[in-house]
């Protein structure tokens, strides 16, 4: 199985698109703590999907934020994740991957040109358990609240073991990712290869692809899991 999902807002201040600087970072910073700039049904919707919602590894709080729109003309336009859930075979083993996005906007629009979005963090990993029926073996989350900053987490389940992760992207263009508690510097590349071994332990690579829109990413993940040492990084004889 693989999906994609997208949530869209569009925002529009009085006068030009957003800039962003450190006084505009400082004012929104500012705005955090000052209750006339939140956005009131937001947190009323997240405090009651909290009553419901699973999220892992790390469960949401509902934070008030300041109204979108203050960041200025088409700050924010959505952010979206997606990914292969029911399994790429690779040498006969099985090669699952999730993605986060932002849509562009005026804070991305100069990094990512004239493409729709820009994925932000991919993982791939190696795992020897798909539940076809339920897909309770993966999940993953993105989320916009601490936009102009964007966060998104997940997990795969092997057999034995989960892979668990988390990555972020700001508006400063800082961006790291952590899979089981190894930090990744996302600037040395945006895509994560796990591969859990028999013994318990872990192996990783790290790929620093161009900045690639959504649509581009299967074809770029089709290609590289041709290459021949991505394939033996998957097919090890120690891995799972």
């Amino acid at each position: 199985m693989t999906f994609s999902i997208f949530s869209a807002t569009y925002c529009f201040a009085q006068n030009d698109t957003a800039k962003w600087n450190k006084k505009v970072e400082e004012k929104h910073l500012k705005n955090r703590q000052d209750s006339s700039t939140w956005d009131a049904e937001l947190l009323r919707r997240d405090i009651e999907a909290n009553k419901e919602r699973v999220a892992k590894p790390i469960r949401y709080g509902a934070f008030p934020v300041p109204k979108y729109e203050l960041l200025g003309k088409e700050s924010f336009k959505g952010v979206g994740n997606g990914g292969n859930f029911s399994g790429i075979d690779v040498d006969g083993k099985k090669i699952l991957y999730s993605y986060f996005l932002v849509n562009k906007n005026s804070f991305t629009q100069k990094f990512v040109g004239d493409k729709p979005n820009e994925v932000f963090f991919t993982i791939i990993t190696l795992t020897d358990f798909i539940d076809t029926i339920n897909y309770s073996h993966a999940g993953v989350q993105v989320i916009s609240r601490n936009n102009p900053d964007y966060i998104g987490q997940g997990f795969f389940k092997t057999k034995s073991d989960e892979i668990d992760y988390t990555a972020f992207l700001t508006a400063n263009r800082d961006e790291y990712a952590i899979v089981n508690m190894r930090l990744f510097n996302l600037k040395n590349g945006r895509i994560i290869l796990i591969a859990p071994q028999k013994d318990g332990s872990l192996r990783s690579m790290q790929i620093n692809p161009p900045i690639l829109d959504d649509k581009e990413l299967p074809n770029y993940i089709d290609k590289i899991l041709k290459q021949e040492d991505i394939k033996h990084f998957f097919t090890d004889v120690n891995n799972i």
